[in-house]
Parts: structure tokens; C-alpha cells; sequence
């Protein structure tokens, strides 16, 4: 085969330029023609392993025609990009050699990521806990798409979490993303419900292409009343437990976008079981959880949302459905994000704390008279018409109107009696117990989550609830509830 130089050709009769070549039907006159892969060629990988690539580019020796080829490199391509150490995949087919005709190069070149990472930043989390973070991290450091992260967070009312994570994407090249984690985790709840809870433990989670996720959790835990002002039900929890539990997660997500969505609709399932071991003193119980939203626009700037989650906590075992749940594993409701016209953890079953020895400083302080206690079943119901604002500042920035009406119930699992009537007297508490709330109010989209200022009122409350009727403003992290 031999190379010919671009020539000058005359122009054509009547100084017309030529026609343009239609490459696509060029490309589908050929598309089918056979062909062998001669060879694959990789640049750019500094510290990936070749092995890495030997895996994901074996498969484009297999093609047999120019369309086929096509299709083995763009699947190439996206499992490159899949192991997110690259900041650029490009992959060149063009001719093979000249004394192997019918043949194809192909050359793969890749642009690594950094090999330090480093990310920082404060949050507000839903329960009104600022706390600063950092992490470093090193990507791709050994040459295998590995990641190690460390971070650090510090929140201002002492919670704090410190952990390990070794990350491996594409597992025996499969399409299986494997990461592993220690940690220490202090959760702070004292300000609600006078405990705070210390987890040291290692987790493993696997997530695959689809929509499901599974994980393991082996966590040694302390229950402590830092307050010493804790009612006799924390009292009760005080103590060191183990847990050992599987949990299965699944999401599908078809909403148009994340933030103020304006169609489709959000399914998350997750699933706990905890006691996976020999040791008869392990925590044992089943979790449930269930979120589901929809929303739908009848009309140009009109959008109506439904959001629902539901909660099941049971505990397994002659031990541990005498003893009750675990404080940290229940469920709270009550705030914004939540459940609109109550504090934060507000609504439920609570038991008076022990007085404190100066109770003037203790009320001007703020400290609460009753500790929440969270409850074994929990369900809670948004119902909101999202309007877009008349005033254009606030269209630009993202921000709308909307009108709610929130509803939600939580209540304990009986303990010791399992019967029929048992489940007929807790059908009964959670209708019951069921709360009402309405309200309008502005809403401003962030990236960490939803920045609310509503005026609410609430229409039913229980007897021990921490209302808040009138102006309430705040952080909605979850599921715009």
C-alpha cells in the first residue's frame, strides 16, 4: 500500500466546488466487511498496570467487521471510564499495516487523574449539626484503580467520624465495585435525647452495575449519657452492644433531574438484618425502609409532588424482644425535611429527664425536659404544589413556592407479646398517633439539599410533641419530605 500526497486538482467544469461525501453511508457500505484486529496499543498509562487494560481491551481482538469493532471500543471506553482514574479515554481505529490487508490498529490513550486528592468543607446535618470535613485520598497510587481515602469530620456538638477506605473498582473485571472501610463514629444526641453513641467497626459494601447494593457491618458499640440528666428509658440503653448485619439496598431513580425535579419518580428499598454470627449476646432485629416519590407538571410552572417513606424495626429473639430496640437503630420524625410544623427528633414516644441541680441555668440554657425516643414504626406523607415565582430574581437563583400538607406518625414496637392482638393494638397507635400539618412557604435549592422558609400550622399534635407553629426555617437533606 502506498501513502499518495494530497495533489491539487483542477477544478471541475464551471469553477463548482465538489460535492460533500455523505461519510456516513460510506461508513454503511463497509460497515459489514470482515476484518481482524491486528493489534492494541495503550499511551499515557504512567502507573495503571497493563493487566488493567489486558481485561477491559481483550475483547476488541474478538471483532470480526468494522461495526462490530465499533461496538467492543465504545464498551471499552465505558468501562475504562468506569474505574474513575482517568480523565480522558480516547480510542483511534485506523487501517492495520500494509502487508496484513482486511486488518485494524487500535490505539487507546488515557489521561490519569491526580494521584492526591484532597476535599474539604462544613455541612449542616438534619438534625441542625454544623460539622467541618476533610479527606485526602491517593487514586490509583499501586496501579490497580485502587483508591484509599481518609477523612476526618468534627461536628460542633461533638459528633465525629474518622475512617479507612480502600476502594476497588471492577473486581475480578466484573462489574462489581468493592470498597472497605474502619471507622470510629461518634453520633451526638444529646441535646435531643441525652445519649451519644460511639461505633468502632468494619464494613464492606459491593455495588454492581444495577440498582442494588450490599453491605456488611461488624461495629462494636457504647451507648453513654453524657448529659448525666438522662431519663430512666436512655438509662436503660447505657451499655456496650455488638452488631453484625447484612443490609440490601435498592434505588431506581427516573425523576429528570435531582434538584426540583419536574417528572418521574424515586423507589429506594433497603433492608437490614442484624445477629449474622455465633455470639449470642449480638443485637438482633429486622429494619425495613421504603421511600418512594413522584411528581408530576400539569401545567408550565405548576409541579406536584407526593413523597412517602415508611420505617419497620423489629426485634428478633427471646433476648431482645424482651429488652426492646436499640435506641440508635430507631427511627425520630419531627423538622423540616421531615416533618414540617415540629422540631427536629419532636414527634413520638419521650420519658422526662432527671432535673438538673439548677434549673434556671438549664432553661435559659435551652436543655430539653423530655428525651426523645424514636419509635419502632414510622411512616410519614409530603403533599406539595410547587409554584414558580412571580419575581425574576428568584426564578434565576432557582428558588419557588410551594403549599404542603405534611402527615406522619411514629410509635413502638410492642415488646414481649408477638399475639394478634399485639399487631391489632399497633395498627390502632399508628392511626392514633397520626399528625397534621399544613403550611406554604419559599424554597431554595442548594446542592447538599433544600433550604426551606415556611410559615406552618399544625392541625394535630400529641400530648409530649415540641411544636413550632408559625415561621420555620430549615435544611431538608433527604428526600424533600
Amino acid at each position: 500500500r502506498t501513502f499518495h500526497p494530497m495533489a491539487t486538482s483542477p477544478p471541475p467544469p464551471g469553477g463548482s466546488p465538489p460535492p460533500p461525501k455523505d461519510y456516513q453511508q460510506l461508513y454503511l457500505n463497509v460497515r459489514n466487511k470482515p476484518l481482524v484486529v491486528h493489534d492494541v496499543t495503550v499511551k499515557g498509562n504512567d502507573r495503571t498496570k497493563p493487566g488493567i487494560f489486558d481485561k477491559v481491551l481483550a475483547p476488541i481482538y474478538a471483532a470480526q467487521s468494522l461495526d462490530e469493532l465499533r461496538i467492543r471500543c465504545l464498551e471499552a471506553n465505558a468501562i475504562l471510564n468506569s474505574y474513575a482514574i482517568f480523565d480522558r479515554v480516547d480510542i483511534l481505529c485506523d487501517a492495520g499495516p500494509a502487508n496484513a490487508p482486511d486488518s485494524a490498529s487500535v490505539v487507546v490513550e488515557v489521561t490519569e487523574k491526580n494521584k492526591v486528592n484532597l476535599h474539604g468543607g462544613a455541612y449542616v446535618s438534619q438534625s441542625g449539626e454544623g460539622s467541618a470535613e476533610f479527606s485526602a485520598g491517593l487514586n490509583n497510587a499501586l496501579g490497580y484503580g485502587e483508591k484509599l481515602d481518609v477523612e476526618m469530620l468534627q461536628g460542633h456538638e461533638k459528633s465525629s467520624t474518622y475512617g479507612l477506605a480502600w476502594a476497588q473498582p471492577r473486581v475480578f473485571n466484573n462489574d462489581v465495585d468493592v470498597t472497605t472501610r474502619v471507622f470510629q463514629q461518634v453520633s451526638c444526641s444529646k441535646r435531643l435525647s441525652s445519649f451519644d453513641e460511639t461505633a468502632r467497626g468494619v464494613s464492606v459494601t459491593a455495588t454492581g452495575g444495577g440498582p442494588a447494593t450490599l453491605a456488611y457491618e461488624l461495629v462494636f458499640r457504647e451507648i453513654n449519657d453524657p448529659t448525666r440528666l438522662a431519663s430512666k428509658a436512655i438509662r436503660h440503653q447505657l451499655g456496650h452492644s455488638l452488631k453484625s448485619s447484612v443490609a440490601y439496598s435498592w434505588v431506581v431513580d427516573t425523576r429528570d433531574r435531582v434538584t426540583r425535579p419536574t417528572c418521574g419518580a424515586l423507589y429506594r428499598f433497603r433492608s437490614e438484618l442484624s445477629g449474622i454470627g455465633l455470639d449470642s449476646q449480638m443485637t438482633k432485629f429486622f429494619k425495613q425502609e421504603i421511600e418512594a416519590q413522584t411528581v408530576h407538571t400539569p401545567t408550565d410552572g405548576v409541579t406536584l409532588s407526593m413523597s412517602a417513606k415508611l420505617g419497620f424495626l423489629k426485634p428478633l429473639g427471646e433476648r431482645d424482644v424482651k429488652k426492646g430496640t436499640c435506641v440508635a437503630d430507631r427511627f425520630f420524625l419531627g423538622g423540616v425535611g421531615s416533618l414540617r410544623g415540629f422540631d427536629t427528633h419532636g414527634v413520638g414516644p419521650s420519658d422526662e429527664r432527671r432535673h438538673p441541680k439548677d434549673l434556671e441555668a438549664a432553661n435559659a440554657s435551652g436543655i430539653l425536659a423530655r428525651d426523645q425516643l424514636g419509635g419502632d414504626v414510622m411512616a410519614s406523607l409530603f403533599l406539595s404544589a410547587q409554584l414558580e415565582p412571580s419575581w425574576k430574581k428568584l426564578r434565576e437563583i432557582g428558588a419557588y413556592a410551594h403549599a404542603f400538607v405534611n402527615a406522619g406518625t411514629l410509635v413502638p414496637f410492642p415488646s414481649g407479646d408477638t399475639s394478634y392482638n399485639s399487631k391489632i393494638n399497633t395498627i390502632k397507635d399508628i392511626t392514633n398517633s397520626a399528625r397534621l400539618s399544613v403550611g406554604v412557604g419559599l424554597v431554595f435549592p442548594l446542592p447538599v439539599g433544600n433550604v426551606e422558609v415556611n410559615y406552618v400550622r399544625v392541625a394535630r399534635a400529641g400530648g409530649t410533641d415540641r411544636t413550632k407553629n408559625g415561621l420555620q426555617i430549615g435544611l431538608a437533606t433527604a428526600l424533600a419530605f
